[in-house]
């Protein structure tokens, strides 16, 4: 699993995400990405990857469609939480 670190921004809030990456090749060029939002830092042990995204053409697409899929995630439970 391929790992990247992002931060996002969402109602003037930074927050720190991890983001995982599995290629359906073997060698990772013309496949199919799937996303994962890790719960916790890759070298924890309660940490779990939650798949969010699947059937991806490109690397970073997939990071891109999964900051969004994170900010849109972020923003409703600050929003619920405001209510």
């Amino acid at each position: 699993m391929y790992k990247v670190k992002r931060t996002i921004y969402v109602d003037d809030q930074a927050i720190d995400i991890w983001l995982g990456l599995v290629s359906k090749t073997k060698n990772g060029k013309n496949g199919k990405y799937t996303v994962y939002l890790l719960t916790d830092e890759p070298n924890k042990p309660l940490n779990h990857a939650e798949p969010i995204l699947s059937n991806i053409t490109s690397r970073e697409t997939a990071i891109r469609r999964g900051i969004e899929y994170a900010k849109e995630l972020f923003r409703n439970l600050l929003e619920n939480r405001k209510s």
